[in-house]
């Protein structure tokens, strides 16, 4: 190998190394789409699917789909679903009826005309 040829090895290396360097720090924590974006199973054995109980006493059961955008809302698993979409991952989840947001562990549920329920991540149920 002549100079010139290590020469160009060794500035593409140093071209490497700064540009895995250049990645920003994260700023947060994670936002639930980030952390379901890409769900393959949890305990319910649904890929995605996560339950909460709620403050009405009752279960909510939560599917991720389209990496952590949509989510689908139900009171049991053979209910069927309200679909919620958000534009971009940490904002508010909207359907046609209702909407969502996440703030850690809780999911709090508003629709026009009825109070809204608030609802935590269960561990099982």
């Amino acid at each position: 190998m002549t100079m010139h040829h290590l020469g160009l090895g060794f500035g593409m290396g140093i071209v490497l190394v700064l540009a895995g360097c250049s990645e920003e720090p994260r700023k947060g924590p994670p936002t639930e789409q980030e952390i379901h974006a890409a769900d393959t199973a949890v305990t319910s054995r649904t890929p995605g699917r996560h339950p909460y109980r709620c403050d009405d006493n009752q279960t909510l059961l939560v599917d991720f789909k389209d990496q952590g955008l949509t989510v689908e809302l139900r009171r049991d698993a053979n209910a069927p679903a309200v679909v919620l979409t958000a534009p971009l991952q940490g904002l508010q989840y909207v359907g046609d009826a209702e909407s969502a947001t996440f703030s850690g562990n809780q999911i709090k549920i508003e629709a026009p005309g009825k109070r809204p329920v608030l609802c935590e991540k269960a561990t099982s149920l």
